[in-house]
C-alpha cells in the first residue's frame, strides 16, 4: 500500500473541525479528516441541536465560534454543497438574582467583540 503524507491531521468533522479543514485546504496544505460518524456534524454538534453559539464567556471562543458560524453560514455558496444550516438564536433565563449578574456581565464581553446581542427583561 503506497504511503500518503498530510500536513494536516483533524479529528473529528463537527463545528470546530470542518472550518479548521476548509481554512487549511484552502492555505494550500494537504489535510486528512478523521470522523467516526457517516458525515460532518454528527457528533457533539448534533447533540446540541446542531448549533453554533458565540454566546460565551471566554473571549478566544467567542472569537472562534463567530468565525466558525459565518463559514456554516456560507458554506453552500463556497462549495456547492448544502449543509441545511440556518440561523436561528439562543436565550439564557436568569432565574436568580445572581444567575442575572452572571449573564449581564458576560453579555459586555459579547457585546464588546461584536455580537449583535441584547438583555431582554421580564
Amino acid at each position: 500500500m503506497p504511503s500518503v503524507n498530510y500536513d494536516v491531521v483533524i479529528i473529528g468533522a463537527g463545528s470546530i473541525g470542518t472550518p479548521a479543514a476548509l481554512y487549511c485546504a484552502r492555505a494550500g496544505l494537504k489535510v486528512l479528516v478523521l470522523e467516526a460518524a457517516h458525515a460532518a456534524a454528527q457528533g457533539q454538534a448534533k447533540r446540541a441541536i446542531g448549533g453554533i453559539r458565540a454566546t460565551h464567556s471566554e473571549p478566544a471562543k467567542i472569537k472562534l465560534t463567530m468565525e466558525a458560524r459565518e463559514i456554516f453560514a456560507n458554506f453552500q455558496n463556497e462549495t456547492g454543497r448544502t449543509i441545511h444550516w440556518n440561523r436561528g438564536g439562543y436565550l439564557f433565563p436568569a432565574f436568580a438574582d445572581k444567575e442575572e449578574k452572571t449573564l449581564k456581565d458576560v453579555l459586555k464581553i459579547q457585546q464588546n467583540l461584536g455580537l449583535d446581542i441584547e438583555w431582554i427583561g421580564p
